[in-house]
């Protein structure tokens, strides 16, 4: 029997030590998470991000069908102390039988002052660039800071843990989101086009035309469990509009949207280099 007694002891005294560490430690609350996150705002110095969207529309008004893909990738880079941004963001729209239409936006902010070039079909590509005020500084950093504006979701939005993952090899806890609709599709516009939704093309739908449509959408959120910073978003909503929604004697349209963002190196040195020629413009 002395070698059972053995094999016992050796098997208590490599689970123990996991029993122990488990007991006695609980996972935050939601709303402990959420304010674990609006606090973490103020320790942001500097952060990148990843962002891709999808849009596809398709439907019918007054006898005339229409579709419609678009797709936009942007990368950023933000410097909140030195009041440095660059800003990189491609976008291609494919229509029925038409050759896909391809634009790209660059954009710099640097000694309070603003560079940008937008390459649209039938221009020609220049630099541009003008003074930027505290003002402007207030309302570019509103729309470009995605933690803020993500984390601003999660402060009024009904809120549940439902697990744990990793984002690029750090341990997060994931949130089931379920926000105010009209404020969802406001903040995915101003995301997912940078500020940029009137050029291309991207559909706004007031709170007024949300109210008379049918929706259903899907938000979760990575929160990094040892700094409470956003690692990561996911939206996927899908949108069906009735004739009376888009203000037409007949017709109907559907929106699918999905988007996924990522934030990563936040407070680690980052490098936002001038081209010469945006200098020169």
């Amino acid at each position: 029997m002395g070698w059972k007694i053995l094999i016992m002891s050796l098997v208590l005294v490599m689970v123990l030590p996991f029993t122990a560490c488990g007991e006695g430690v609980e996972s935050p609350s939601a709303q402990e998470i959420v304010d674990g996150a609006t606090q973490a705002l103020d320790d942001i110095r500097t952060y990148e991000f990843e962002m891709d969207t999808t849009l596809d529309m398709a439907g019918e008004v007054e006898g005339e069908a229409f579709e419609m893909t678009m797709g936009i990738v942007s990368s950023s880079a933000l410097d909140l102390d030195n009041r440095q941004i660059e800003l990189n963001m491609a976008v291609n729209v494919a229509l029925p039988e038409e050759d896909e239409i391809g634009m790209t936006v660059e954009a710099y902010l640097i000694d309070n002052i603003g560079y940008a070039m937008m390459d649209f079909p039938g221009t020609d590509p220049t630099w541009e660039k003008e003074e930027v005020s505290e003002a402007d500084w207030e309302e570019v950093i509103e729309v470009i800071s995605l933690a803020e504006s993500q984390v601003e979701l999660l402060e009024t939005a009904e809120v549940e843990v439902i697990g744990s993952e990793k984002v690029k090899g750090v341990d997060c806890y994931v949130l089931q989101v379920t926000p105010d609709m009209a404020q969802l599709w406001e903040t995915v516009m101003q995301q997912a086009t940078l500020g940029f939704g009137g050029e291309i093309g991207w559909p706004a739908l007031t709170e007024e035309i949300l109210d008379k449509a049918s929706y259903s959408f899907s938000v979760k959120q990575w929160i990094a469990k040892d700094t409470y910073f956003l690692t990561k978003v996911e939206i996927d909503m899908a949108i069906e509009l009735t004739a009376e929604a888009m203000g037409v004697e007949e017709g109907e349209a559907s929106i699918d949207s999905a988007m996924t963002m990522l934030m990563y190196n936040y407070n680690q040195p980052v490098s936002i280099e001038l081209p010469p020629e945006a200098e020169e413009a």
